[in-house]
C-alpha cells in the first residue's frame, strides 16, 4: 500500500472525529427537544467537548509521547469508540455530558497522532499537503457527516448517529492495524521547555491566529442550524444544502492552504 493512500486513510479517520464533534450543530434543535433542555445548554454540549480536547490533548500527548504511534492511533481510536457507545446508549443529559468528555479524549489524540504520521510517512517536500489531507478530513466531515448526520436524525433518531460511528471506528482500528507501520515516538518533552516555545514572536502569533480562528468558527457553526431553522426562515428540507454549502468552503480553504504551504512556505 503506497504511502498516500495511507494518508488518506487518515483522512477518513480524521472525518469520523470531525463528525462526531460537528455533528451536535447540525442537530442541536433536535437534541434540545428530545433531552427537554434549552438551546444554550445543549450547546454547552460543543464548549465541554472543545475545553476538554484544548486542556486534555497536550497532557495526554506528552504523558503517551514514547508511545508507538501506530499502538497510540489504536488506543486512542477505542476510547473515541468507547465514548460512541456511551452517547449511544446512555439516557439524559447529564450521562450524555460523560460521553461527550470521554469522546473528547480519545479525538484529540486521534487527530494529533493521523497529523505526526501523516508528516512522518509523507514524501520529502509534502509534508504540508500530507496535513492538509487529514485536515481535510476533518472538514470535511461538515461536507458530508453533518448533512448526513441530519439526515440519519430525521429517519432514526439522533443516538443512531453516534453508534453508527462506533462502528466505524472499530473498522478504522482494524485498517490502522492492517495498513500503518510501527512508527517510534519521540523522547518526552518537559512542560516549562514547552511553554517556554511562546516566548518567540512567531509561536505566538501563530498559537493566536489559530485560536481565533477556531474560536469564531466553532461559535459561529455551533448555533447554525438553530439560527438558519428561527431566525433567517430557512426550511428545514434546505438546511441540509447549506450545511454542503459551508463545509465544501472550510474544504476548498484547507487544500488550498496545504498546497500554498508546500508552494510558497509560511511567510
Amino acid at each position: 500500500m503506497s504511502n498516500t493512500l495511507k494518508i488518506y486513510i487518515l483522512a477518513i479517520v480524521s472525518f469520523l472525529v470531525g463528525t462526531s464533534e460537528y455533528i451536535i450543530s447540525g442537530i442541536l434543535d433536535t437534541i434540545a427537544d428530545s433531552l427537554e433542555i434549552t438551546l444554550a445548554a445543549a450547546g454547552q454540549l460543543t464548549t465541554i467537548f472543545s475545553l476538554v480536547y484544548a486542556i486534555f490533548t497536550p497532557i495526554l500527548m506528552g504523558i503517551t509521547s514514547s508511545i508507538d504511534r501506530r499502538k497510540l492511533m489504536i488506543f486512542s481510536l477505542g476510547l473515541f469508540v468507547i465514548g460512541n457507545i456511551l452517547a449511544f446508549i446512555l439516557p439524559g443529559y447529564g450521562l450524555f455530558v460523560v460521553a461527550r468528555i470521554v469522546m473528547a479524549l480519545g479525538a484529540g489524540m486521534v487527530v494529533v497522532t493521523a497529523l505526526t504520521i501523516a508528516a512522518k510517512i509523507a514524501p520529502e517536500g509534502k509534508q504540508g499537503s500530507a496535513i492538509a489531507t487529514v485536515v481535510m478530513g476533518f472538514t470535511a466531515s461538515l461536507i458530508i457527516g453533518v448533512p448526513l448526520g441530519r439526515i440519519i436524525s430525521s429517519l432514526l433518531g439522533w443516538k443512531f448517529i453516534f453508534g453508527g460511528i462506533a462502528l466505524l471506528g472499530i473498522l478504522a482500528m482494524i485498517i490502522i492495524r492492517a495498513s500503518i507501520p510501527l512508527i517510534k515516538g519521540d523522547k518526552p518533552v518537559r512542560l516549562v521547555k514547552q511553554l517556554a516555545l511562546l516566548k518567540k514572536r512567531r509561536v505566538t502569533i501563530g498559537l493566536a491566529i489559530t485560536f481565533f480562528w477556531l474560536g469564531g468558527y466553532s461559535i459561529a457553526y455551533t448555533y447554525l442550524s438553530p439560527y438558519l431553522l428561527n431566525v433567517s426562515g430557512i426550511e428545514e428540507k434546505l438546511l441540509s444544502g447549506v450545511l454542503l454549502i459551508f463545509g465544501i468552503a472550510s474544504l476548498f480553504g484547507s487544500k488550498f492552504g496545504g498546497f500554498s504551504t508546500d508552494r510558497w512556505g509560511v511567510q
